[in-house]
Parts: C-alpha cells; structure tokens; sequence
C-alpha cells in the first residue's frame, strides 16, 4: 500500500478577504464584534469616533485601555482563523470577528496596541488593496503616527491598550446627491450605534448589574444601559422565573435561565419620554437571548410565533454561558442560537402559553381602557342628529313589559309580537340614541336596546372594530356620524322587521357580522389613544 502524500494547498488571500467582506455583518454588529474583543482585553474604558471629513469620507476609531498586545500578540489576532482564546467564556469567539467584521466596511484595517509587559507601540495593517496586487498574506507593519498616539493615550492614561483603525471605509455611506443628506445619514448611524451600545451591553454598563461596570463613549457621547424588561418600573411583572438544566454530549451538565416579564401598559408610564423609551412595539417583543450577559438576539419568537400587537408588552430573558454555545449553534456573528426540539416543543407548549395569555389579557384591558376615555362625547353629534329625525323613520312601537326582564311589545308591520331587549336609563345628556356599551354578550359589535323609552343601538367598545376603526377616527365627526347612523339602521331595520320566525335569525346575523368584522380589521394598526389626547 502507498504511503500517503499530503499537499499544503494555501488560499488565496485576495479571494478569501474579499469573500469575507461580504459575511452578511451590518454596522451595528461588526461595530459589538469590535468592542467584544476590547471586552474580552478586560477592558474597562472604550472610545468609539467616527468621523466624516469635509470631502465626506469615513474614518473609524475604537480604543480600549484592556491589556494591550505585543507584536507576536498583533500577529496572532490579525491572522485569519487565530488562536482560540484561552478563557472559553470570551466574547470573542472564532478568531474572525475583527477581521470580518473590519473589512465588511472598509479596506484598510490597522492596530495599534501598547502591551502591558513592555510598554511599547507596535501597529499592523491590513490592506485589501495591496492584498489584491501581491495576492500573498501580506501583513504590514506600519509607522505609528503621533494622532494615533493622542487617541489611545486618551483611553489608556499612559497604560496599556489598543486602538482599532478602519481607513478607506466604502461600504458605510452611500452616495447622496447633497452632502447635508449624507451628513443626516451619518448622523442617524451615529445614534443608532449607540442605541445599539445601550441595548446588547447593557449587562456591563449596569453599575446595578455588575461590580464591574465598563464605560463605552461614542463621539463623546456615554452610553447609558438600556433595560429591556423595565425591570425597575413598579409595573413592571416577573410573570414566571425557571432554571433548566442541559445535558451535555460529554455528560457534563449546565443550565439556562429564562423569565418572562410583561412590560407595563402605555397608559402606566409617567410621562411620554419614559414611555418611548420603553420601546413598546411588535419589533421589540419576544425573546432576548443572552450570552455571558450580552445580548445575542431580539425581538422575535424565534420562529414559533408571527409578532402579535396584543403580545407586544411580553419579553422574555433567555440567558446561557459559553458552555452551551456548541448546544445552541451560535453563529459567527454571535447574533443566532438554533434550539433543539425538545427545547423547543418545551418553550412553545409549556413555559410561553401562559404569559402570553396574560400579556394579551393586560394590553387589551389597557386599549380599551383607552380607547374609553379618548371616545368619550364622541357620539354626541350621531345621538342629536339621529333624534332630530327618527320619528320620521321608526318603522316600529316598542312597549314595555317588564323592564327587569327586558319583556316588550314590539308593533311593526308584521303585527305584535312579545320580545326580549335590553333596556337602560341614560346616563349621559342626551346619549338616547346610540350609547357605547363596555362590553356586549358573544362579542357582538351592536344591538338594539331601549334608552329612556327610546329607540337606540348600544355599540360594543370592546370589539376590535371599535378600537381599530372607531378610535383612530374620534375626530372624524362625519365619518362617525356616519357609522353610527348606520349601526342604528340596522337596529331599527331589525324592529320595524321583526316576527317570530326572524327573531333568532336577526341575532345570528349580529354575531356573525360581529366575528367576520374581527377578522377583517385584526391587521390594522392600534391606535395610541394617549397620545392624541396629548395633541389635542
């Protein structure tokens, strides 16, 4: 039998960097790759600048005052692939992310570092440019310049640290036919990036989470933690706190944590700005999943479930250490975890139905709470115009039997027939012909109903159709008008038609409108009562 022979096939370097430019990173996430490493450099102080130039081009800068690095030590973390770290609970995870995501968006990645041991400067460079000419892992080593210096020294007092350099930056900023477009571009990355910032490190900016909280500056502006769950508003519920263990492929075992907290309603926020801070919305419900206490991924239902807006006040805590990174598939980019099924099945069936329950219960006692006081007089104008006309129009006589029962004679053309309808004192001023109803029985969006001895419709302020298309037209005093006239219509059509043998079927009819209305407006937006009251 031969021997077998081995061939060292080596990449070519041009391909593979430009290959990796494009691993799928935005901004945000090449940006948290970046500072994962200073993190995992035990870095306590991160500069973030990004500037745009007068000819409007892009330059970014990321120092740290962590442990710094040696020339060996540069080499190793600009090679492709490096050496896996020795602490498994690092941020820093497969040795790519500072290449990756550097050369995502720009072509020119330096680093300048001043180790701990000897006190000296050393700087590197990759340049995708040159790399393309040559072809060959070209690493250079480049003259430091005193700019240079002044940035990490700003961060590192004298001591240790490293400063990231991102030059020939072409995939950031678009090309804008005015430069003051571009420059509002470049200001809303600015404050997304630090949005994002607060969010996914918000474990270690904390001072109330960590005895060791990290400070991150961008454009001199600190980020201050941002706290998914609320967890300090006195609205604010832990629904439900578990502790699962895992089994490990090596029999070893290990645990994750999950907590459902359901986030105050709108109306329980003390003013507008700690409302919008909140965030409250269908893009951020669902889990957090953290890793080591840094947020991996957010705001979805990790495939078990379409965003819902009756569930938007419900998130969920998914925290787990390194250990179970081979368990949960997590990605290059540290912004996915796959869960296996049983997991899965045990999260879908057993730990979320309940809290969503209750989420769902809560928004929508809240929307209608709401959606109350924001229609209140709102159909003043229908029951003035309704009463002005409606002697000309009744087609029936209601006499009453039995107020307690609701028992009445009702005369129509049919003849006399003895019915059941609900029956009511007003108790607004001249509310006589159509009166919102807190709820009305199988969901029925109206009914007729007998209100002072008058003929009037009663409309369900709980339904769907009242919230979403009602409410968002308070102001509208024709279109409501309108509807109003319409569902009292229908009401009187229903008396002045009324017989034994369509009673049962005038019923089934509302209940039936009534359930194909919901589903008919289920996708429209809901409408924040608060706020326009505010405006007005």
């Amino acid at each position: 039998m031969e021997d077998i022979k081995e061939i060292v096939l080596e990449p070519d370097a041009a391909r593979v960097m430009q290959g990796l430019r494009d691993t799928g990173y935005d901004f945000n996430t090449a940006m948290a790759d970046i500072v994962d490493n200073s993190i995992a450099a035990e870095a306590t102080l991160i500069k973030v600048r990004i500037e745009l130039d007068p000819i409007n081009s892009v330059r970014v800068y990321i120092a740290d005052n962590g442990i710094g690095m040696d020339m060996e030590g540069l080499k190793n973390a600009m090679r492709y692939g490096s050496p896996k770290r020795i602490d498994p609970s690092s941020l820093g995870k497969f040795g790519l992310g500072l290449k990756t995501a550097s050369t995502a968006f720009c072509r020119s990645l330096s680093v300048l570092s001043k180790d701990k041991n000897n006190n000296k400067y050393h700087k590197v460079e990759w340049d995708i440019d040159e790399i393309c000419r040559v072809h060959r892992w070209n690493l250079l080593i480049k003259p430091i310049n005193d700019e240079e210096v002044e940035l990490l020294e700003d961060v590192t007092n004298g001591g240790s640290g490293t400063l990231i350099i991102w030059d020939k930056v072409d995939r950031l900023l678009k090309d804008y036919a005015q430069d003051s477009y571009k420059r509002k571009a470049f200001e809303k990355i600015i404050n997304n990036l630090i949005q994002h910032f607060a969010m996914i490190y918000q474990r270690y900016l904390d001072r109330e989470y960590t005895e060791k909280p990290i400070e991150i500056y961008v454009n001199d502006t600190k980020v201050e933690p941002w706290d998914p769950f609320c967890t300090k508003h006195p609205h604010s519920k832990l629904l439900v706190h578990e502790k699962k263990e895992v089994e490990l492929p090596d029999g070893s075992k290990s645990h994750f944590e999950l907590d459902a907290w359901l986030l105050p309603r709108v109306d329980q926020f003390n003013s507008k700005e700690e409302r919008m801070n909140a965030k409250i919305s269908n893009d951020m419900e669902g889990f957090y999943v953290y890793r080591e206490n840094r947020l991996i991924h957010y705001g979805d239902w990790l495939g078990m479930f379409v965003k819902d807006p009756h569930i938007s006040l419900l998130r969920i805590n998914f925290s787990f250490t390194h250990e179970l990174d081979d368990y949960f598939n997590v990605d290059i980019k540290k912004s996915r975890i796959l869960l296996d099924s049983a997991i899965y099945d045990y999260l879908l069936n057993n730990f979320i139905p309940a809290p969503r329950r209750e989420a769902e219960n809560v928004y929508r006692k809240g929307q209608n709470e709401n959606v109350k006081k924001g229609s209140k007089g709102a159909h003043e104008e229908s029951n003035n115009n309704i009463n002005s006309k409606a002697s000309s129009v009744e087609g029936s006589k209601i006499s009453i039997i039995d107020e307690n029962k609701g028992t009445v004679s009702i005369s129509n053309s049919n003849g006399q027939f003895i019915g059941t309808l609900k029956i009511q004192h007003s108790t607004e001023p001249n509310q006589l012909r159509v009166v919102p109803a807190k709820d009305i029985e199988n969901g029925i969006l109206w009914e007729p109903t007998i209100v002072d001895g008058n003929h009037a419709v009663s409309i369900n302020q709980s339904h769907m159709y009242y919230s979403k298309v009602y409410a968002p037209n308070i102001d509208n005093k024709s279109l409501i008008v309108g509807m109003d006239s319409l569902l009292w219509a229908l009401s009187e059509a229903e008396l002045s038609t009324y017989n034994e043998e369509t009673k049962e079927q005038y019923e089934d009819m509302r209940i039936q409108v009534s359930r194909i209305l919901k589903k008919l407006v289920s996708d429209l937006p809901d409408p924040d009562i608060e706020d326009n009251n505010e405006n007005n």
